[in-house]
């Protein structure tokens, strides 16, 4: 049986982590029968900066961007690319560029085999109806309505007492090492790596050769 493990360092208000990971589901769909495929998810904080309440989405994005044209191209972009994976970006109903810290402790404590549902939850709520998932609150809710605790108050002392930050910090010192500017990016087999938006067949490429 061939084996297979890809690392995935991503941010939960990343657009193309969200549309590299369904591009990475489509190709691990098409591996051959008897392949065994582990995927392992590791945070990384774009802004992890940003004030825990969270800051205005539109002023960050045009601050960073350079101007408000270059902002809506690239909203344009999200949409665009978006759709080509079959994904939808309500960029115009995201409010907010939250502190990412609460939403990687969440996956964090979160049993691995129900990490991959969780992460494309969260990425919906943010992107698609525009959820500020920096709040502990919603993120619990998020949890609770998709089978994750069945005791919320629970899951919202442990996430506020800092259950999973070890692993979080973990995942950015990895990734530190490992010199990742960005992501989406993918450690093949812990010795190819695969950095940016990928298509499918590229990641079929990949797995073949590993």
């Amino acid at each position: 049986m061939k084996k297979l493990t890809i690392d995935v360092y991503m941010d939960t208000i990343c657009p193309w982590c969200r549309m590299g990971t369904t591009s990475l589901r489509t190709a691990l769909k098409q591996l051959p029968e008897g392949t065994k495929a582990t995927v392992r998810w590791h945070a990384f904080q774009l802004n992890p900066g940003i004030r825990p309440e969270g800051e205005d989405y539109r002023q960050v994005m045009i601050g960073r961007l350079g101007g408000t044209a270059q902002f809506e191209a690239r909203m344009r972009q999200y949409n665009e690319t978006g759709a080509h994976f079959g994904l939808t970006f309500n960029m115009d109903i995201v409010k907010y560029t939250p502190n990412t810290t609460l939403s990687h402790q969440l996956i964090a404590i979160t049993p691995e085999n129900m990490q991959e549902q969780l992460i494309e939850k969260i990425y919906t709520a943010y992107f698609e109806n525009g959820i500020d998932i920096g709040n502990v609150d919603e993120l619990v809710e998020i949890a609770r309505a998709n089978g994750i605790t069945d005791d919320a108050a629970e899951l919202k002392m442990r996430l506020i007492k800092g259950d999973g930050i070890e692993k979080v910090g973990l995942g950015q010192r990895n990734a530190q090492k490992l010199g990742i500017r960005g992501v989406p990016y993918f450690v093949i087999n812990e010795k190819v790596s695969i950095s940016g938006l990928q298509s499918p067949n590229e990641f079929i490429k990949v797995f073949e050769n590993n």
